[in-house]
């Protein structure tokens, strides 16, 4: 009997509403498609910075020369002895006018410019090495690159950025307290002012030198010997929990 049936007319099928969709719902997924959008852009802008930075110092790398003896390595090996850095480190003179940096974070090599080697005497060559030697001791471009991802992932936000102004001048003061350590005030402001009149360059993001931060205030906090005192055990810990306690607050 159901198969000696007619089939249904075209007028008698019915055919299930969609709801429509809601326009809050609308109105969020495009404005995190925008977002997003945005959010890659930047971090692609932050990423082709880079990309420029390095080429700048490949560049600089592929015209240098390893320099194996001298007075430039020999008074580099007493200070790396003196720092308590136990693998050398390596030299690569170079004819620009790029100020002396370390860069690398593995295996960090000193940029140095030949030029400046006949401008400074023994003190003055001592300051300097000392100040790259620290940087490396102190992995000192390990923590700039670690701040460099941060700064692509959250680019939008200010502190960030000032974050990095930040870190360049208390990296840069901590160098300095160290290098009082071993030469005079007046040597190691006469060295880094030496610097800055022979090298016309800066050194880079990754590259970690001798003239950062505010020029000014260093020289007035090295001639005043306006040095900071060691933390002791009671400050490192309350400053291990305030640490604790950022990271955290977020999750």
């Amino acid at each position: 009997d159901e198969m000696s049936q007619p089939f249904s007319s075209a007028s008698e099928l019915r055919v299930a509403p969609v709801a429509p969709r809601p326009v809050e719902m609308q109105h969020t997924v495009t404005l995190a498609t925008v977002l997003g959008s945005v959010w890659l852009c930047g971090l692609m802008g932050v990423i082709a910075r880079w990309v420029i930075q390095w080429r700048r110092i490949a560049v600089t790398i592929r015209g240098t020369k390893p320099l194996r003896d001298g007075r430039v390595v020999e008074t580099l090996r007493r200070v790396e002895r003196l720092a308590g850095i136990w693998r050398p480190i390596a030299v690569l003179a170079s004819s620009g006018s790029m100020e002396p940096g370390i860069f690398g974070v593995l295996r960090p090599v000193l940029l140095w410019p030949e030029a400046i080697s006949f401008h400074l005497d023994d003190a003055h060559l001592e300051a300097v090495l000392a100040h790259e030697a620290t940087h490396v001791r102190r992995r000192d471009n390990l923590t700039s690159l670690l701040h460099m991802v941060v700064e692509a992932v959250f680019w939008f936000h200010p502190l960030v950025w000032w974050m990095e102004l930040q870190l360049v001048k208390e990296r840069e003061r901590a160098c300095d307290e160290e290098v009082l350590l071993l030469c005079t005030p007046q040597a190691y402001t006469e060295s880094i002012l030496k610097v800055c009149e022979l090298c016309i360059e800066s050194p880079l993001t990754c590259v970690s030198g001798i003239t950062g931060a505010d020029l000014k205030r260093r020289v007035v906090q090295i001639m005043t010997a306006a040095t900071a005192r060691k933390l002791g055990v009671g400050a490192r810990l309350l400053l291990l929990a305030t640490g604790m306690i950022v990271v955290a607050a977020p999750f």
